[in-house]
């Protein structure tokens, strides 16, 4: 009886510790939303577009930078049922920066190693079928529908890029062509960056209009984009898509990192030249040279790349360094006794500066490039935009807090971009995924579940320094020069 009683004590006692544990529902994880794709389909995602879109990073295009891609990174999130990439064994093809550590001076200067140009192993060259991932870097909106030859293109372009990507005629001719091959149920397009990037990232030296000399043509790229989207439209009906624009090019660290270090080192030339005007530039307009004074460049209003770096601390020397680096003859009426860049006949290198006649140009570019954009998109019910530009914006101006992580523009320390200081870093591709997703959801009614950035690898600092006031980085000669955007 006494065997009986302890049983039934037993019984009741684990019966009211589980109904106790059931009623404390405080201490239940919050249910996440199940997946649904609402009035999309997922199940087969495809990217078009450049460098952005392909997951470059850091001057390069390697495998554990493309695995976070934001493409990748949506497909996954929207259970789509594969998105195949590129994969180019690490360190990848394009020159990989790589931060190799500090220098010990004050600030301290990031000092960067760059590895070989073709020093990875492209990966996925026997797939059957065309990537889900047709982003190619050193794309412009021309490039979308163009049937050139792909081998012949990258000759002409120097870019090994166009034949790695779509690799063969008979997958389609062109990179529209390759995507609607696919038959994809959605599509991420993110296209048009370089058709004012590539202008501005060479100092307003080089463009992508007919002269070779500014950002596209505003009509022929309204032309072009009208050109995608109806075809989009009337050749895949029933799939959806989301649409980047495109950022402000002073958005991003390529042009906001030099400026105020070399405003300090001018500030403390002028106290031994009081006469000092500030950094003497070329220019490829009358007047040949321009004047950038301490504020303008503290200020951002004249912005130096960060390709300038290599030759910022030569400033004031009497040198000819960079026409010996490039190999090219002292042009006529350079005098290399003077000092660099604070003379006008041995002035800071052209390429190297964005005046503000020629951020002018850039902004009106992308001002005219995303209303088109957004004209065309909100006019199709199955298409919905990414303001990337106001995002972009938001980032460089505020920064962000995501999963306990501080975000902002700053090169090297904020985080979302990579060493090159124009591409996302893995990190930054997972916020812009986010930003996707949000879009995505709110026009389709779908619920995709963002990505945990914590389980997303940030960029390497090395080691632990003081990063505010970072000084000038130090890269190796050439590194950069085929940025491909």
């Amino acid at each position: 009886m006494k065997k009986i009683f302890l049983i039934l004590m037993i019984g009741f006692i684990s019966l009211s510790i589980f109904n106790g544990c059931e009623d404390r529902t405080e201490l239940t994880a919050p249910e996440v939303p199940a997946f649904t794709s609402g009035t999309a389909d997922f199940t087969r995602i495809v990217s078009i577009g450049n460098s952005l879109t392909a997951g470059f990073q850091s001057n390069a295009l390697f495998e554990s930078a493309q695995l976070y891609s934001f493409g990748s990174l949506l497909a996954k999130q929207a259970k789509s049922a594969s998105y195949v990439q590129p994969l180019i064994s690490d360190p990848g093809f394009g020159g990989r920066i790589n931060l190799t550590g500090f220098s010990n001076t004050t600030p301290p200067r990031p000092i960067f190693s760059y590895s070989p140009a073709q020093g990875g192993t492209p990966l996925m060259l026997t797939h059957a079928a065309p990537y889900n991932n047709l982003g190619v870097p050193g794309a412009i909106l021309f490039d979308i529908m163009d049937t050139t030859d792909f081998a012949a293109k990258s000759a002409a372009r120097a870019n090994p890029f166009f034949q790695l990507v779509l690799r063969n005629p008979a997958l389609g001719k062109s990179i529209f062509a390759q995507a609607k091959n696919l038959s994809p149920t959605f599509m991420v397009v993110w296209i048009g960056n370089n058709d004012v990037l590539g202008y501005a990232t060479s100092g307003g030296t080089r463009g992508t209009d007919f002269t070779g000399k500014l950002p596209s043509d505003p009509l022929v790229f309204d032309s072009l984009y009208n050109n995608l989207v109806t075809r989009i439209a009337t050749e895949l009906p029933n799939t959806k898509a989301v649409f980047g624009n495109i950022p402000n090019v002073t958005s991003v660290p390529y042009f906001k990192s030099v400026g105020p270090s070399v405003a300090a080192e001018i500030k403390k030339a002028q106290a031994a030249f009081p006469t000092l005007p500030g950094l003497v530039y070329a220019k490829s307009t009358a007047p040949f040279v321009g004047v950038a004074t301490v504020e303008s460049l503290a200020g951002f209003q004249t912005l130096l790349t960060l390709t300038s770096s290599t030759y910022a601390p030569y400033l004031g020397q009497p040198t000819g360094k960079y026409y010996v680096d490039k190999g090219m003859a002292i042009p006529a009426g350079v005098d290399t006794t003077k000092p660099f860049g604070f003379d006008p006949t041995n002035p800071f290198p052209n390429e190297f500066v964005l005046d503000p006649e020629e951020i002018t140009i850039a902004s009106n570019a992308v001002t005219s490039f995303n209303n088109t954009i957004s004209a065309l998109v909100s006019a199709n019910p199955n298409f919905v935009l990414f303001d990337a530009n106001a995002y972009m914006n938001q980032v460089s101006s505020t920064g962000l807090t995501v999963d306990g992580i501080g975000f902002n523009a700053s090169f090297i320390t904020g985080g979302v971009f990579s060493y090159d200081g124009v591409h996302l870093s893995s990190q930054g591709n997972a916020l812009v995924t986010n930003r996707i997703i949000e879009v995505i959801n709110a026009k389709f009614g779908s619920t995709i579940q963002k990505v945990n950035l914590q389980t997303v690898p940030g960029m390497k600092f090395g080691k632990k320094i003081n990063y505010d006031n970072l000084g000038l980085p130090v890269f190796p000669v050439g590194a950069l020069e085929n940025l491909y955007l």
